[in-house]
């Protein structure tokens, strides 16, 4: 979705540059714009993780340590910093790369940076609702725990309300993000031949940039929860002490908060890059076609139907992918037990069990049953529209 926003803000910005008028270094500087932020977005976040650190020595050993802090505070501190400084570069960057001066526009710039931080506030709003609907300290996650309490049945059912809701402030925040970002786009009164004014859409792609800033930093984050899991399942096996397990169930709790905070930022990308790519297509559309399209209508047979196969190609998609990960894990099951049956020794610690065949399974099945959803992904939308040209030709 990242490289989606990048391309889409890529052509929204030079087609609006064209349309407008503007001086040829105006109009190249508008295009490269989006991966100048991109580049930002990964000195940022570097510069942010140096900051994830803990207090020297053990507070086992050291009656000196103070209270122990939570790890997830130690990572959003670094968040924090990666937010303030590309909100900095952001700036720079607006202020060098979209500024129309020579054009007779000289506060264009600030408008768009205005839209920036509008996405790097729906970045970290994303943040703060993740972190509500899956952080244990929070109300959601406790009724969740509460529901346990009478059985597998109420826990399912808090489960899903508790999932289920979850969905609504988010959609809440990104549509508010549009509207705003759409009309501080337009307010940087950018006009086309015929006295249009075209600005309001590269707001929203401007938005989507100003979310970029922090997005090395959260996507990284979303790699401690697999290594915190791992470690609490090495502990477990390896037999070591409850208070060993204690410390990597704690770690494990926070990181299924940071892989929640990369989906739910992922989905919020994903959700502004399908706004953009209409408009991105349309612009590409009117490029090529001397027909032009003006604008999508749903009324009609084909669209409608077309975006009916988009939308059901999601959960088709998402089918085969867990099909292919649940016959993967039949695959592994059966040779652990293959393994076990054959060589008693393995359940008493006496031989060491073949780890390097089970990787090699999970290697082949996740190349092998991926084969289908990757063809689907690829091939519906040139199926779907090939099929509707021919149709529309009669």
């Amino acid at each position: 979705s990242i490289t989606a926003e990048i391309i889409n803000a890529m052509i929204l910005g030079a087609t609006l540059a064209q349309d407008a008028g503007f001086k040829p270094h105006e109009k190249i500087a508008f295009m490269l714009f989006p991966l100048t932020v991109h580049c930002l977005d990964i000195f940022a976040s570097t510069i942010g993780m140096l900051f994830i650190k803990t207090k020297k020595g053990l507070p086992d050993y050291n009656p000196h340590y103070g209270e122990v802090e939570d790890p997830l505070d130690i990572m959003k501190r670094g968040y924090r910093i990666t937010m303030v400084l590309g909100i900095a570069g952001f700036f720079f960057i607006t202020r060098r790369y979209l500024d129309a001066s020579d054009s007779g526009l000289p506060g264009v710039w600030f408008k768009y940076f205005l839209c920036g931080i509008v996405g790097i506030v729906v970045s970290y709003l994303f943040i703060v609702s993740t972190q509500y609907y899956t952080d244990y300290n929070f109300g959601p996650v406790r009724k969740i725990v509460f529901g346990s309490k009478t059985g597998s049945a109420t826990n399912i059912i808090a489960g899903l309300s508790v999932g289920l809701e979850s969905t609504g402030f988010p959609i809440l925040i990104i549509s508010i993000g549009i509207v705003i970002a759409f009309y501080l786009g337009e307010s940087a009164g950018i006009l086309n031949s015929k006295g249009e004014n075209i600005g309001g859409l590269f707001g929203t792609a401007i938005a989507t940039m100003g979310m970029f800033t922090t997005g090395v930093y959260i996507l990284s984050m979303s790699g401690f929860g697999p290594i915190a899991d791992n470690a609490g399942g090495i502990c477990e096996m390896s037999q070591q002490p409850q208070t060993v397990r204690t410390i990597t169930d704690r770690l494990d709790a926070i990181g299924n908060v940071t892989k929640a905070n990369a989906k739910g930022y992922s989905v919020g990308s994903a959700s502004l890059a399908c706004f953009l790519l209409f408009s991105a297509f349309i612009d590409e559309v009117n490029f090529i076609s001397p027909v032009k399209l003006k604008v999508v209508d749903i009324t009609q047979p084909e669209v409608f139907i077309g975006g009916m196969l988009g939308s059901v190609s999601v959960f088709v998609f998402s089918s085969w992918a867990i099909n292919a990960v649940g016959n993967a894990a039949q695959d592994v099951i059966k040779e652990v037990r293959r393994q076990f049956r054959e060589d008693p020794g393995i359940l008493e610690f006496k031989s060491d069990p073949n780890y390097k065949l089970c990787v090699e399974i999970v290697a082949k099945a996740g190349l092998r049953e991926m084969i289908k959803p990757g063809l689907l992904s690829v091939i519906s939308p040139i199926v779907v529209g090939v099929s509707f040209k021919v149709l529309g030709s009669y």
